[in-house]
């Protein structure tokens, strides 16, 4: 009986919070990055400090960090832009962490069985490697990996480790990307391109070169083109 109160206690508390976040975001106009752009400048010598709380609330809200980071990079060039979205997204991310560990994982253990308690147990012995990889590799969305994390059985510090390694790479190409839009004939914004292409192909390579070690070591597996192509046939 107790179980069920708690349960339906939860349930109430997520209804309350998804209300909430639908209408931060509805009424601040967060889904609007220009206008995320002019509340963050608004606020004058404050500004690395609202972005930074922004950056907080984004992955609990499920904003883009991609243009988030850009934006970073926008206002306060590459370095502090990066800087202010790793701290930002990483607060961020460990909250969402703990809300999906809060409302989730009792009914994950209650499902988990055969393939899915191997798939658990695999990410709680490689908490780190899953977590930076699913960081780096744009498997998922980077907020999406933030829930799954929280409902699996990874360590939290494990999982903060990965994430703020795994984040670091993306989020300076971003924000050097958005520092490189105040002059686009310059060797900064060019040299922004290159990064963001080679960021958009690391994935492949790594499919390419690791696929059978992420399967095998960490249970992430590929999508084989080719297979589902011959079961279309």
């Amino acid at each position: 009986m107790e179980d069920n109160k708690i349960n339906y206690r939860k349930i109430i508390t997520l209804i309350t919070f998804i209300i909430i976040v639908v209408v931060v975001v509805v009424y601040f106009k967060l889904y609007d990055i220009s206008n995320v752009e002019r509340i963050v400048e608004s606020y004058g010598k404050l500004a690395p400090i609202i972005f930074l709380l922004l950056c907080i609330i984004r992955p609990i809200i499920l904003l883009p960090i991609g243009l988030f980071s850009v934006l970073g990079g926008l206002l306060f060039g590459s370095l502090k832009g990066t800087i202010y979205t790793v701290v930002g997204s990483t607060i961020g991310s460990i909250i969402a962490y703990y809300l999906a560990r809060y409302w989730g994982r009792k009914w994950v253990e209650s499902l988990l069985n055969g393939k899915f308690k191997k798939i658990d147990s695999k990410f709680r012995e490689k908490g780190f490697t899953v977590t930076f990889l699913m960081r780096v590799i744009p498997i998922l969305p980077c907020d999406v990996v933030s829930y799954i994390c929280g409902l699996s059985d990874i360590d939290i510090l494990k999982y903060s480790a990965g994430t703020i390694i795994g984040i670091i790479p993306g989020t300076f190409v971003y924000s050097n990307f958005g520092s490189s839009l105040h002059n686009i004939y310059s060797s900064q914004f060019i040299l922004s391109i290159v990064f963001l292409i080679l960021l958009s192909i690391l994935p492949l390579i790594i499919k390419k070169f690791y696929k059978k070690d992420l399967k095998e070591e960490v249970g992430i597996e590929f999508e084989d083109n080719k297979t589902e192509d011959n079961k279309n046939l």
